[in-house]
């Protein structure tokens, strides 16, 4: 049965205000992105609408204003489709699919009022049949106890009825559906009356194919039997009273506007279906029908088919006339989501939501879900990181995709394996309906007054708006918890990848010491917040065969104690002065009977210097490398494995160019090669004139320049590991964890990957053809969607993101079909309590 809404005193809210999106597939239109204002919140009653929203920024006096958010009357518009083809199809006086086997079998709802589960699973079974996906049975029984108990927001009864909502929630969730065959239906008994929810219901194999794609179809004829010739199916719903059924039970006409309390699929028509057939209560006055199939078993010579009259008053009279527009194979991808329901819509004169989650480990964005009635208009589709603690900000966006709004429904746009950071992220959506003069519109779920088969659960920190360019909760502004936006993330984890990753600094260090080093008689100590002092230390940890730890200035960190008592270490060099680390920290070293070096400048110019000399100490060298102290600090992390494997001292310089290095390495008989590691910019060309065949190895960026030196001192096609560490663009500190690693790359000729997001066009090249063995990550932070992108090249998958906003060739809409699609304001309806089997 369904839920009448003309019987209920009911209100579904449509909330306009800001959007976030999931975009589908054959957009036209490319979009610049600004911030948006005063979203409004508006409501659906059941009342037909048909006035255009067009944007208007005055108040209106009648409204009540919720945190400068205006609440008035509105309503969800559905799609009409058009199709100027020639061929046999919707220009056709009749159409029976049963003719040519597109149907699937006939099924029986029994002694439960649940209704909307057939009509759900028969559009979607007619989809997949025309489609030549198969002929499959869904389980009714696995719908009907995911709608129970308020799991996901639905509490529905075996008698109670409900909307095609529900069905439509349920196939986007991708919770469903399954098969007949493993969850068969039981409907002889109530919940009350015994009924239990199957043992099964978690462990039985999902149907192979995942919904994309949903359109809300206009009631028109002509959008109707489009929709029938390219989908299949469309669910509605109509009045039953047995009074007005045929004596044969094959025809059915209603005169009077009831609501609906009975659900159907539409999936036929008949334009000469003779006035006669209809001998109930009323008959109409012109021919012509929709073929419908029933869920009452084959109860007539129609077997289980029936007609109703294109003159009925009730069928098609209600906003949830839905169409399956798109699968696609189940592939194990993981759906991200905090909505169940497209219960309301935010909309504004343009729009910007965004849904945040808590991504996983390795895995790739495929595909965003989205929901709007704003056909026609703009769209964008971003990622934005959150690292850390950071608060979400529009700023750091990433423009994944950009189109046109084809439809009225769910719309997924299709992502090429776009790299996501461990941990939380946002998917952001913005709507620009401005060039059509309308509102621009996301779907959300929220609760309706009246709507008391759904219950809306939502969290802080899920569902933002943007407000005069900042993110706002959209569950900290009053009117609108709980709710949440219609944004889902499509993921794809790719296996491999290793974490060397602590939760701080000084533990990222002792994992990385704990991989590289069985035993040491020697470590390196420094500071955990001085990165400068050690910049040059890897040449030197290298010929020790010493890890390097970090601590505290005045107390040895716990963890870095208990490491160096694993390693057994008898030898601590520190690097840095006194400020560094402390006089007293070095006498407890002493006391425990560690035999303590210091070696420390009076500037960082000046540490790496003597670190240098102690390099000479132990192996002479021919070749030297210049690296700006204070602007290339990125540079000569991403230098440090190379030094370290080739005993090449860096020396530091200063901004102008200065710097201080041993005699030795001033004597060019010696020296027969210098490495200039940074651009112009950040070591002058000055340099040059006292060197041994200098070499600049550079890039326009850090990125770059780490690039530059993979491919000229890593040439061969395989490598044993891959380090990704952050690469301190944001906040220098973050350089830390790439010196921890840079003697344990140097141990194992491998090098260091400076990345905070993706890797960089230049590191894509360098890296794109080689076999990496062991990719690993250096510390935790947004350096992981870079392991994730490593992890996809392996696995020898495109990773490119169209940034300008071309989408991908798979249209939700077949242009060979449909050519244009309009926007009709319809009725919103409820489903009723009452159904007469």
């Amino acid at each position: 049965m369904t839920f009448n809404r003309d019987r209920k005193n009911f209100k579904k809210i449509i909330i306009l205000s800001v959007f976030s999106l999931i975009i589908s597939s054959g957009s036209l239109f490319q979009t610049s992105a600004d911030e948006v204002d005063s979203p409004s919140v508006e409501y659906i009653n059941g009342s037909q609408y048909t006035g255009i929203e067009s944007i208007d920024r005055t108040p209106n006096e009648n409204s009540r204003e919720v945190e400068n958010i205006s609440i008035k009357p509105f309503e969800f518009t559905p799609t009409k489709i058009r199709s100027n083809s020639k061929r046999d199809g919707a220009n056709a006086s009749k159409f029976d699919p049963r003719e040519k086997g597109y149907m699937t079998g006939i099924r029986d709802q029994e002694n439960l009022g649940i209704c909307w589960t057939f009509t759900g699973n028969a559009t979607l079974e007619t989809f997949l049949k025309l489609k030549g996906y198969g002929d499959f049975d869904l389980s009714e029984e696995h719908m009907r106890w995911w709608a129970k108990d308020n799991v996901y927001g639905w509490n529905i009864g075996d008698t109670q009825g409900s909307t095609n909502e529900t069905s439509v929630g349920y196939f986007t969730s991708w919770l469903g559906p399954k098969l007949e065959k493993d969850i068969p239906y039981n409907g002889k008994l109530t919940r009350e009356n015994g009924a239990k929810k199957p043992a099964n219901y978690d462990s039985a194999p999902k149907l192979p194919y995942n919904v994309t794609g949903v359109i809300s179809v206009a009631a028109d004829k002509t959008s109707v039997k489009n929709a029938i010739i390219n989908y299949g199916a469309v669910m509605s719903g109509y009045y039953d009273d047995k009074r007005y059924m045929s004596s044969d039970s094959n025809a059915y006409y209603l005169n009077e506007k009831l609501g609906q309390n009975h659900a159907i699929t539409i999936v036929g028509w008949d334009d000469n279906y003779p006035v006669n057939k209809f001998n109930g209560a009323a008959k109409p006055s012109s021919k012509g029908a929709w073929l419908v199939k029933n869920s009452w078993g084959n109860y007539n010579t129609e077997r289980g088919y029936m007609w109703i009259s294109y003159e009925d008053k009730n069928i098609l009279s209600y906003t949830d006339n839905y169409s399956i527009t798109q699968v696609k194979q189940d592939s194990g991808q993981k759906l991200y989501q905090h909505e169940y329901s497209m219960t309301a819509s935010l909309a504004d004169n343009t729009i910007t939501t965004a849904n945040v989650f808590e991504f996983g480990k390795h895995e790739a964005l495929q595909g965003v879900m989205f929901a709007s009635d704003s056909i026609g208009a703009k769209y964008e589709i971003y990622l934005i990181p959150i690292n850390g603690n950071e608060t979400l900000n529009y700023n750091n966006r990433i423009l994944l995709k950009s189109g046109t709004v084809p439809y009225s429904g769910y719309i997924t746009e299709d992502i090429s394996n776009f790299p996501l950071a461990t941990g939380k992220g946002a998917i952001a959506v913005r709507i620009d309906n401005r060039a059509n003069n309308r509102k621009s519109k996301i779907a959300m779920e929220m609760n309706v007054n009246g709507y008391d088969m759904f219950k809306a659960k939502a969290n802080i920190g899920q569902s933002y708006v943007l407000r005069g360019g900042t993110f706002i909760d959209l569950n900290k502004m009053s009117g609108y918890a709980p709710a949440n936006l219609v944004i889902k993330g499509i993921t794809k984890s790719y296996q491999g990848g290793k974490s060397l990753a602590g939760q701080d600094r000084y533990d990222t260090a002792v994992k990385v010491s704990n991989d590289g080093w069985t035993k040491s008689d020697t470590v390196f100590l420094v500071n955990g917040k001085a990165i400068a002092d050690a910049l040059t230390a890897t040449p030197l940890a290298k010929l020790k065969s010493a890890p390097i730890l970090l601590t505290e200035k005045d107390k040895l960190n716990d963890l870095t104690s208990k490491e160096m008592d694993r390693l057994k270490a008898k030898n601590i060099v520190i690097i840095g002065g006194k400020d560094s680390i402390s006089k007293g920290l070095e006498d407890k070293l002493v006391e425990s009977g560690k035999q303590v070096q210091r070696i420390s400048g009076d500037d960082r110019k000046d540490t790496s210097k003597k670190i240098a000399e102690e390099v000479l100490k132990i192996k002479k060298v021919d070749t030297i490398s210049l690296v700006n102290g204070y602007k290339g600090l990125a540079d000569a992390i991403s230098f440090s494995p190379v030094a370290g494997e080739k005993t090449i001292p860096i020396i530091l310089t200063d901004n102008k160019g200065l710097y201080s290095m041993p005699e030795d390495l001033k004597d060019t008989s010696k020296i027969t090669k210098s490495y200039i590691i940074g651009g112009l910019e950040s070591v002058p060309r000055s340099v040059t004139s006292n060197l041994s065949s200098p070499e600049r190895v550079s890039g326009i960026n850090r990125s770059d320049t780490n690039a530059q030196i993979i491919e000229k001192f890593y040439p061969s096609d395989k490598l044993d590991y891959v380090f990704v560490s952050k690469n301190g663009q944001k906040n220098p500190d973050e350089l830390i964890d790439g010196l921890a690693v840079g003697a344990y790359a140097a141990k194992v000729s491998s090098p260091i990957v400076l990345a905070n997001s993706k890797l960089s066009d230049k590191q894509v090249k360098a890296l794109e053809n080689k076999k990496i063995s062991n990719i690993t990550q250096v510390g935790l932070g947004p350096n992981s969607m870079a392991v994730t992108e490593l992890l996809i090249m392996k696995a020898g998958i495109h990773t490119d993101i169209d940034t300008k906003g071309t989408n991908s060739d798979n249209s939700q809409l077949d242009s060979s079909k449909i050519d244009s699609l309009e926007v009709n304001s319809k009725t919103v309806k409820n489903f009723e309590q009452k159904e007469n089997n």
